[in-house]
């Protein structure tokens, strides 16, 4: 990454975006130069997140695992409720 694209507001926006690993780059080539309190605060934030994010760094991959069990739940759901009708109607 360029020098000039380490910005505090580019590693917000890396941030908000779910993209930690990233920011946590920028946010770590900043506190190197010049530290401050949103400096240190995107830090730590980063820091969590991406220790927390066992699934990959980048959200796509997490929208996919997410799908994945969307997918599943209505599946199971569907399924109850067929379970739920046949429990109900007369024999």
């Amino acid at each position: 990454m360029n020098h000039e694209l380490k910005t505090l507001e580019i590693a917000k926006i890396y941030e908000s975006q779910g993209y930690f690993e990233e920011a946590l780059k920028i946010y770590s080539f900043l506190d190197g130069r010049k530290t401050s309190f949103e400096i240190r605060a995107g830090l730590e934030r980063t820091t969590k997140r991406a220790d927390d994010k066992s699934q990959g760094c980048h959200p796509e991959e997490n929208i996919s695992r997410l799908y994945q069990e969307w997918l599943e739940l209505m599946v199971l759901k569907h399924r109850l409720d067929n379970f739920k009708k046949l429990s109900q109607s007369p024999v």
